[in-house]
């Protein structure tokens, strides 16, 4: 390795493609992120304005996948990956423009006084977590058809 090079964390993930594909691999994080302190997220990653991904499938090969086209990410959160809940947990349904759906939990990341579902869709354009049964997942909100809290 080159010593200006940084070495990369590999992250196991199931990409869900809008058009209904799936790619199973890797994917590289960075053991430093733009947005904080401390190693990248697979959220920082999808959050930054590059339009590609680097992705490394299981049959070896590796792609640049455009995130436009990706609707959610699933991916199993490492043991010291779990922070304190910042925000307003709230179950809810989403269906994405391709008819899937997930049920889980979604932090409501809102100043106070704006903790409704609505105000953190309308003010949140990056993709956002969602925590399932199955596993965590990074979601998409341009390729939602709806959410809604589940009673």
């Amino acid at each position: 390795m080159s010593e200006y090079q940084v070495e990369k964390q590999k992250v196991a993930i199931t990409i869900f493609l809008i058009d209904g594909q799936t790619r199973e691999g890797v994917i590289f994080l960075s053991p430093f992120s733009s947005f904080h302190s401390g190693p990248q997220t697979l959220h920082d990653l999808m959050s930054e304005e590059e339009p590609f991904v680097p992705f490394v499938g299981n049959d070896g090969n590796f792609l640049l996948i455009n995130k436009a086209q990706i609707s959610h990410l699933k991916y199993q959160k490492e043991e010291d990956d779990s922070k304190p809940v910042l925000g307003t947990p709230l179950e809810v349904s989403v269906t994405f423009t391709n008819s899937r759906q997930l049920e889980g939990t979604v932090v409501l990341e809102v100043p106070d006084g704006k903790s409704r579902l609505l105000d953190f869709m309308n003010n949140n354009r990056d993709f956002f977590g969602l925590a399932c049964d199955d596993g965590d997942y990074v979601v998409n909100p341009n390729i939602i058809i709806e959410i809604a809290p589940k009673h």
